[in-house]
């Protein structure tokens, strides 16, 4: 599979094709984890492939230190724009998760809308998860927001279609090599662009596993972003709260 989200993520449409995750969405989820993770004024909190910084801004409004990279200079630049306007201080900076070199240690660190499955390999795929252990003071947290498998494969939606500021977007899913595939057609008026997101799936079985395995302990796991109890067979997302 070739590294599809180079591309994808540095394209201006993205934002486009994901308008609809606004900043409601970011503040349930934020409020959330807010709620069960014991954060002091101030906390030190990475934010792992952030995209344009939605989660990351509201943090650095409640008063946190927020680290936040991501590999798209395109959702990065957006991100700086939107914080400077804001005159909020986050420290952002171009990464692959892959290689991410830091050696502060944190309070928090976040994974979130399901930045996580985009490489061919296991390891490649857990190779954050891993060495995260390294990043975070003792006792402390990684929130991991994922889609929940067994859900996705029994409420999958094939195709849709949708019109955001006259561009033209047309959705096409499908499950293939044990990943889901989304194909992606944009039309500006007769300008059309293809992309195409490709995620490996994991159960929430495997994905508790591994963490677990490399450490972890499972602290909260919930099923949506207003706090609804994780079920591997009606939850809409796994959203894992992990512990140092």
């Amino acid at each position: 599979m070739s590294e599809w989200f180079r591309d994808w993520f540095a394209s201006s449409d993205y934002l486009d094709v994901y308008l609809h995750r606004n900043n409601e969405d970011a503040k349930k989820l934020l409020n959330l984890i807010v709620s069960i993770v014991p954060l002091q004024k101030c906390s030190a909190i990475l934010d792992a492939a952030c995209g344009a910084g939605r989660h990351s801004m509201i943090l650095a409004s409640k008063g946190h230190k927020v680290t936040a990279f991501d590999l798209s200079k395109t959702l990065l630049r957006y991100a700086k724009e939107k914080s400077e306007q804001s005159n909020l201080d986050i420290n952002f900076f171009v990464s692959d998760i892959r290689n991410v070199a830091l050696k502060t240690e944190f309070d928090l660190i976040i994974n979130l809308f399901t930045s996580f499955g985009y490489f061919d390999s296991d390891e490649e795929n857990f190779s954050f998860i891993k060495d995260s252990m390294s990043l975070l003071k003792p006792k402390s947290y990684f929130v991991f927001d994922y889609f929940n498998e067994t859900y996705l494969k029994e409420n999958l939606v094939p195709y849709s279609e949708r019109k955001i500021d006259g561009k033209k977007i047309f959705e096409k899913r499908y499950f293939k090599n044990n990943r889901i595939i989304k194909e992606i057609t944009i039309d500006d008026n007769g300008r059309v662009s293809h992309f195409c997101e490709s995620v490996r799936l994991y159960s929430s079985e495997d994905i508790l596993q591994r963490f677990t395995k490399l450490g972890y302990k499972i602290y909260r796991l919930y099923g949506d972003y207003e706090g609804k109890e994780f079920s591997p067979y009606n939850a809409e997302r796994l959203v894992a709260v992990f512990q140092k």
